[in-house]
């Protein structure tokens, strides 16, 4: 075999989680699975027998890392017991302030503090790989690359393959898979794109544990293994423990806390979230003895979850017929909306939802 390589990227540790709107004990936990799947990668390269572990960028935020997660970083990378090769990122920039400056790596660990592509080499395999020195680099790193003819080639970046950039996503170091192939590169171990993906000529891992509501792909690590008789295979393997989940709950016509609670496990159940970290949407017409306080939800029902959230938008259900006979302003506002109710459907549904409005308007 010439060469077994496990590839991860886009672990953000330290990341304030505030773009999700998470705070306190629930962001920090979070980050706590950061440094945990840290972990895991390395056990798992172990496991493998890699003969090196590669980063494709972004393995912390440089806008947030604390010294205690850099020195973290460095005894758990130099504790690996094999080579580890990070190519830093657009959140990682090696940057004059950055760990990877001021802090001394172990002698198994290589950061590719340089901008140019150049190569490293393990077994028979050479790996090239540039690293982000400042946090925007815009130019196309393989624009002016010479072909490499004899020997296997990797290409190691935090870079963005233009042929499936995701929604949302701002591109860095464009590149196209033709552009890898023409290179004379075998494959691309690339980061940047937090769900797993892969292709003839390039791989994404995927950030190992989701990161946002939004990150509801495969996280992974990517096993490379070229054999010796030049044959080269990937295998994406999901590494996380957590999954982000926005989920919508119907109340209508439930009556109690412990039928909310009942709909939360099995919700929990039928999708299989547990451990998830979960934002719930109440949606609804809920019965007037059922007073819901988002929080408290949150404190009853959160086992199983490693967070849960409510959010409520739910809506008092009120008694129409008996609003209408009241000898009040609130009774002849129901009754003059409801002589409007007789027109077409799309004018009935107007109504009804401006009756619901008015009703909770004389509630408050």
């Amino acid at each position: 075999m010439a060469l077994r390589l496990l590839h991860f990227a886009d672990l953000h540790l330290d990341r304030s989680f505030a773009s999700e709107r998470l705070y306190g004990v629930g962001a920090q936990r979070r980050r706590e699975d950061l440094r945990a799947a840290l972990q895991r990668i390395v056990e798992r390269a172990r496991e493998a027998q890699a003969d090196v572990l590669t980063c494709g960028g972004d393995l912390f935020e440089h806008d947030h890392v604390t010294r205690d997660t850099a020195s973290f970083i460095v005894q758990t990378l130099g504790d690996a017991g094999l080579p580890v090769l990070i190519a830093p990122g657009h959140a990682d920039p090696a940057v004059p302030s950055s760990p990877y400056r001021y802090l001394r790596w172990p002698d198994n660990v290589t950061v590719a503090t340089h901008e140019d592509l150049r190569p490293y080499r393990y077994a028979n395999v050479e790996i090239w790989t540039a690293g982000f020195m400042r946090s925007d680099v815009p130019e196309a790193p393989l624009r002016d690359f010479a072909r490499r003819e004899d020997g296997t080639h990797l290409l190691l970046l935090h870079a963005s393959d233009m042929s499936q950039v995701p929604q949302d996503v701002t591109p860095y170091k464009p590149i196209l898979p033709a552009q890898v192939q023409e290179a004379g590169f075998r494959h691309a171990l690339l980061g940047h794109y937090h769900d797993a993906r892969r292709s003839e000529s390039i791989t994404y891992p995927g950030s190992p544990e989701p990161l946002g509501w939004n990150e509801s792909g495969r996280h992974c690590t990517a096993l490379l293994t070229i054999g010796d008789d030049g044959g080269l295979q990937v295998l994406l393997e999901d590494i996380n423990q957590r999954q982000f989940a926005q989920e919508t709950i119907d109340v209508s016509g439930m009556t109690s806390i412990d039928h909310v609670r009942d709909a939360v496990e099995a919700m929990r159940e039928e999708k299989h979230l547990d451990g998830a970290v979960i934002r719930a949407t109440l949606t609804g017409e809920r019965a007037h003895s059922l007073i819901l306080d988002p929080q408290v939800l949150s404190r009853e029902c959160s086992d199983g979850f490693a967070y849960l959230e409510f959010r409520d938008q739910s809506r008092v259900s009120h008694d129409l017929e008996a609003a209408a006979q009241e000898f009040t302003s609130r009774g002849e506002m129901v009754r003059k909306l409801v002589d409007h109710k007789q027109g077409s459907r799309q004018e009935e549904q107007a109504v009804g939802r401006a009756l619901q409005l008015a009703l909770d308007a004389f509630e408050e």
